[in-house]
C-alpha cells in the first residue's frame, strides 16, 4: 500500500469513528460484467467454497467480528511509537482510540480486519468514506502489538501518516471493488462483491456458467456423486460456459491469473478478467523505476527484496522461461494458499523440483555436495532462500536462482549458502563455491546485472555498454531487460537509442513499453518513425508509451489510421488517470498530458484537481499558470506566479514566466 497525507475530518456530521461502513453488495459494473458473487457459487460448489473459507483468500479482508479479530482487545491502552492508543470490545464490537486522524483523541470502531496469517490490521469507515488502517496492529505469530508504520515507514520519520485503503489498495483484498470516489465532494463510497478474492477471481465471471448449470439441471437441486451422470462435470462446463481453469492456460497466461495481484504494478486499464493478457491491464513497476529508500522492493540485482511481487520473480526465473513451471505447478491447490498447511511445500520435499530435474534426483548428493538428508540437500533452501522481507517475516525468493556469494561481498545482496551457515563470511562462500570449479552459468548472469544496474544506478558512463548488453540478450529475462531499457534513460547518446529502437520491435511487451517510455525522456523527435509504428501493438501499454513518447517529442497530431491509432492511446492513458482522481501526483501529469495536447481547459481542470488533493503539491502552481496562460488568462498567470514559494521546484521557471509575461509600461 502507498502512503497519503493525513486528510482533515470533516468537521460536521456523525463521529467520523462511527461512520457507515461499506457492506459486500453486487456492483452494477460487476453484474454488467457477468459476475454473479461467490454467495451463488457456493449454491452447488459447497465443498470447494468451505476449503476456501478456510484459507486465507477468502480472510484478506473481513467484517469486524468477535470471529474474526484475532488480537487481543483485553490491553486496553498501548504506547507505540511515542503515540497512547485505547482499546476495548463491546458487544460483539471493537473499537480504538487514537489521535492520528485528528489532532484531538476520538474513538473508532472496528469496522474490518485486514490479514489473518501473519499479521491483523484494523480499519475504520470516515465520514468522507474513507476507510483508514489504524495504527495499531497485531502481531499473530508474536501474539503483540505493534504499530503499522514499523512496515511502511521503517524509517520512523516525524511526519504523521495514514494509510488510505480504498484509495491505494485496489482490488486484491477484495472481489471487483469500486472505488468510486468523487472529485467534486472529496467523498468515497466503494463498494465491492466479496470479501477476499473470490471464485470469479481466478476463474473469471460465472453468469454464463450459471446459465448453462440451469439449463442441464432446470431447478433440480442435484446431489453431488449425481452431477457427472447428469453431464455436468468441470471439464465439460468449461467448455460449454466459459468458466477458466487456469491449469489449463499455457505458462504465461496461466501465471497472469495470480500476477494481477502478486506483483508490484500500476493498473492501467480497469476490467482484468482471469485469462486476460496481463500487459493490457497492468504495468509492472521494476528495480530502475523505484524511489531511493532504505526499504526498497528490489535487490540490485533487479529480484525482488519486498513481498507480494512472487509473479515477478517467477517471471524470471529458468523453471518459468523453459521450463512452463506456473503458480499451481508448485501451489497445487490455490484453494488453500496458507503455505504453512501445504505439506507438498515443505523444504524436506524435494518431489516437486525433482519431477522436472529426475537426472538431478538420481546423483542428489553429487550436485549438492552436501548430506541429502540435511538442510543442504534441500533444493529450496539453495535455490528459493527466505531473501525476500514480508511483513514481520521472510519468504522463499521466487527466482529459482543459483547462490552467488560474490553478489553478497559486492552489492549486499544476501545468498542462500549464509543463510545456513550464518557463523561464515560471504568471501569465505565465494572461496567455497570457487572450490568447487568454474561459476555456474546462472552466477555469471545475477553478478551481470547487479554490476550493471548498480552503475547505472551510480551514473557511471561505462554502464551504458553494459546495459545495452543486457538489453541485447536474448537469452535474459524479458523482465531484466526490460530494467535494462529503464535504466537506458540516463545515458542520452546514439548507441542507447539505438538499441532501444531496436527492441521496439521485440516479442516482449514489458520490453518495448519501456524502451518507448525511455526514448520519451531522450530525444524522441529522432525516432518518431519507430514509436508511431509501435502506435500498432496489439498491447495497450505499448500503444500508451509510444503515444506517450510522441506527445513528448511534441507530436501531437498524425494523419489517416496513424492519427486514430495515436487517438486512441491518448484516451487510453487519460482513462487510466481517471481511475486516480484521488492521487494528485497523477493529476498533475494528466494536466501536462492535457497541456502538451493543447488542450488548455482540460489541463486547468486536472492541475486544480491535483492541488485540492495536495494544496502543497510542487510544481501544482506553476503548470496551473501556464494552462492559465493558454486559456489567455494571463492576470490569473501572473497572480499564481507571484504566489509561488521560493521552496517551490519551480520557482525560478516561475519568475522568467513572469517575466515575460509582464506587461512593457
Amino acid at each position: 500500500m502507498g502512503l497519503r497525507p493525513v486528510w482533515l475530518a470533516a468537521a460536521a456530521g456523525a463521529a467520523l469513528g462511527l461512520a457507515q461502513a461499506p457492506v459486500p453488495t453486487l456492483p452494477p459494473e460487476a453484474a454488467a460484467a457477468g459476475y454473479v458473487g461467490a454467495t451463488r457459487c457456493a449454491e452447488c460448489h459447497s465443498a470447494m467454497t468451505a476449503k476456501w473459507r478456510s484459507g486465507r483468500h477468502s480472510k484478506m479482508l473481513q467484517p469486524a467480528s468477535a470471529g474474526s479479530v484475532v488480537g487481543d482487545f483485553a490491553r486496553r491502552r498501548l504506547e507505540l511509537r511515542g503515540r497512547r492508543y485505547s482499546l476495548r470490545s463491546e458487544d460483539g464490537a471493537f473499537y480504538v482510540t487514537e489521535s492520528d486522524l485528528e489532532d484531538r483523541e476520538r474513538e473508532r470502531r472496528v469496522d474490518f480486519t485486514l490479514g489473518s496469517r501473519r499479521i491483523q490490521h484494523y480499519l475504520t469507515t470516515l465520514e468522507d468514506g474513507r476507510i483508514a488502517v489504524l495504527a495499531p496492529s497485531w502481531d499473530v505469530g508474536r501474539r503483540q502489538w505493534f504499530h503499522n508504520m514499523e512496515i511502511v515507514d521503517p524509517e520512523e520519520s516525524g511526519q504523521t501518516r495514514v494509510q488510505v485503503w480504498n484509495a491505494n489498495c485496489v482490488g486484491c483484498h477484495v472481489s471487483q471493488q469500486q472505488k468510486r470516489y468523487d472529485p467534486a465532494s472529496r467523498r468515497y463510497q466503494t463498494r465491492w462483491m466479496d470479501f477476499g478474492t473470490s471464485c470469479e477471481v481466478c476463474h473469471g465471471p460465472g453468469q454464463a456458467h450459471l446459465e448453462y448449470a440451469k439449463g442441464v439441471w432446470g431447478n433440480r437441486s442435484v446431489p453431488p456423486a449425481q452431477r457427472a451422470s447428469e453431464g455436468f462435470i468441470p471439464e465439460r462446463a468449461k467448455d460449454a460456459s466459459g468458466t477458466l481453469r487456469p491449469e489449463r492456460l499455457g505458462a504465461e497466461r496461466s501465471t497472469m491469473v495470480c500476477a494481477q495481484c502478486h506483483s508490484l504494478r500500476d493498473v492501467t486499464a480497469p476490467g482484468f478478467r482471469a485469462g486476460d493478457d496481463y500487459f493490457d491491464h497492468f504495468m509492472p513497476i521494476l528495480e530502475y523505476a523505484q524511489k531511493v529508500d532504505k526499504d526498497p522492493a528490489y535487490w540490485a540485482d533487479g529480484r525482488p527484496r519486498r513481498f507480494s511481487n512472487d509473479a515477478l520473480g517467477l517471471w524470471q526465473s529458468r523453471c518459468f522461461l523453459e521450463g512452463a513451471a506456473t503458480c499451481i505447478t508448485c501451489h497445487l491447490d490455490p484453494h488453500v494458499p496458507d503455505v504453512d498447511r501445504n505439506p507438498q511445500l515443505a523444504p524436506t520435499n524435494n518431489g516437486l523440483c525433482l519431477g522436472c530435474h529426475s537426472s538431478i534426483g538420481t546423483r542428489l548428493a553429487v550436485h549438492t555436495r552436501h548430506r541429502v538428508d540435511g538442510p543442504g540437500g534441500s533444493c529450496i533452501e539453495c535455490h528459493m532462500p527466505r531473501t525476500v522481507f514480508s511483513i514481520k517475516a521472510r519468504i522463499r525468493d521466487h527466482t529459482i536462482s543459483v547462490p552467488a556469494p560474490e553478489n553478497t561481498v559486492r552489492f549486499g545482496i544476501p545468498n542462500a549458502c549464509n543463510a545456513c551457515h550464518e557463523d561464515k563470511s560471504a568471501p569465505w562462500a565465494v572461496r567455497a563455491l570457487q572450490a568447487w570449479g568454474s561459476p555456474a552459468a546462472g552466477r555469471q548472469r545475477l553478478a551481470r546485472r547487479a554490476e550493471a544496474f548498480t552503475a547505472a544506478r551510480q551514473g557511471e558512463p561505462a554502464a551504458e555498454a553494459a546495459l545495452v548488453a543486457l538489453l541485447s540478450r536474448p537469452d535474459e529475462p524479458p523482465l531484466v531487460r526490460a530494467n535494462a531499457a529503464g535504466y537506458l534513460r540516463r545515458f542520452d547518446g546514439p548507441r542507447a537509442r539505438s538499441a532501444l529502437v531496436s527492441v521496439l520491435k521485440a516479442e516482449h511487451p514489458l520490453v518495448k513499453a519501456v524502451a518507448a517510455l525511455t526514448l520519451a525522456e531522450q530525444k524522441p523527435v529522432a525516432v518518431a518513425a519507430a514509436l508511431t509504428s509501435a502506435l500498432a501493438d496489439r498491447h495497450r501499454i505499448v500503444r500508451v508509451a509510444a503515444a506517450f513518447a510522441l506527445m513528448n517529442a511534441g507530436i501531437t497530431r498524425l494523419p489517416g489510421e496513424e492519427g486514430e491509432r495515436l487517438e486512441a492511446a491518448k484516451r487510453d492513458y487519460v482513462a487510466r488517470a481517471g481511475l486516480l482522481t484521488d492521487h494528485a501526483e497523477t493529476q498533475l501529469n494528466l494536466g501536462k498530458f492535457f497541456f502538451l495536447d493543447r488542450r488548455y481547459d482540460a489541463a486547468a481542470e486536472a492541475f486544480e484537481q491535483a492541488r485540492g488533493l495536495q494544496p502543497d503539491l510542487p510544481g501544482g502552481a506553476y503548470f496551473l499558470a501556464l494552462a492559465r496562460v493558454g486559456q489567455g488568462r494571463v492576470e490569473e498567470a501572473r497572480t499564481l506566479l507571484a504566489r509561488l514559494p521560493a521552496s517551490d521546484p519551480f520557482a525560478e521557471a516561475g519568475r522568467q514566466l513572469r517575466v515575460k509575461l509582464e506587461v512593457p509600461r
